[in-house]
């Protein structure tokens, strides 16, 4: 046997977490990412206080959240349940705002949408679907394609998201004319349990040191669950640990960039 038991300290009580652990993985920010022999998957708040593998054991700490500092930003989600849209299928993207992937009741305002593909950019209409700001791009679309917004005001706002039109598109994305901007580093399907990795520019320079925020989405953290630092070269990588959609932010001075990762998985 190869699997253990996982417990975790809550409330002065050890309590299960999950049964026959495989495969753990700790995080920098104090998350801890387990698989067990059938299959399922689980993320946690925590750090490893002991493992008693002759015993098949890990024991957990639970941590705390603290209040988190919120800062409005805008993002963009597809209108699909999957991870991309299928030839000729109708292109619509919510175009929300508030933090962490949670919409508060403020919309947009003046907000510009642009379209960049292989024909070049050009800009969109942001028209009110039954009460919410939303980006149509008909049934014409095709490719691998990027769509930013951009609110101008004391702080500015930017989000973007690059949506796969068809199948089989696994060129890179190139970087777009946004002041701070998250870029995949290559592109490839997104899967849950796999490593992502994403460079952060400003002015089209990488960005050292860059805080990098990114969450995922339906997670119950208030603040963002994941906070990491650009390397030398303006890339931090990410553990994809959830299923859906991820959320990467970075804030400079007074401009807040987002970037939506749509999965499959």
């Amino acid at each position: 046997m190869c699997e253990s038991n996982v417990y975790i300290n809550r409330n002065g009580k050890e309590e299960l977490v999950m049964e026959r652990v495989d495969r753990i993985i700790p995080s920098l920010d104090n998350q801890i990412y387990m698989e067990n022999v059938f299959g399922e998957r689980k993320v946690v708040q925590a750090r490893i206080k002991e493992m008693e593998l002759v015993h098949h054991r890990i024991i957990l700490d639970e941590l705390l959240e603290q209040p988190a500092v919120r800062e409005a930003e805008i993002w963009l989600e597809p209108q699909t349940d999957h991870g991309h849209f299928h030839a000729g299928e109708e292109v619509a993207l919510k175009v929300l705002k508030g933090y962490n992937m949670k919409p508060d009741q403020h919309g947009v305002h003046q907000a510009k949408a642009v379209i960049a593909a292989e024909q070049g950019q050009r800009e969109l209409e942001i028209h009110d679907h039954h009460g919410s700001p939303e980006i149509n791009l008909g049934q014409e679309a095709d490719g691998l394609i990027q769509v930013y917004v951009h609110e101008a005001g004391d702080k500015e706002l930017y989000g973007k998201i690059a949506l796969e039109i068809g199948h089989h598109h696994h060129h890179g994305l190139p970087a777009l004319d946004i002041p701070l901007e998250i870029v995949p580093c290559g592109y490839s399907h997104a899967r849950m349990g796999e490593n992502y990795e994403i460079m952060v520019l400003k002015d089209g320079e990488p960005l050292p040191g860059a805080e990098v925020m990114a969450t995922f989405a339906g997670t119950h953290h208030q603040d963002y669950p994941h906070r990491l630092v650009a390397d030398g070269e303006g890339k931090a990588r990410l553990f994809l640990s959830s299923r859906g959609n991820y959320l990467f932010r970075v804030r400079e001075g007074n401009v807040i960039s987002t970037f939506t990762l749509v999965k499959s998985f």
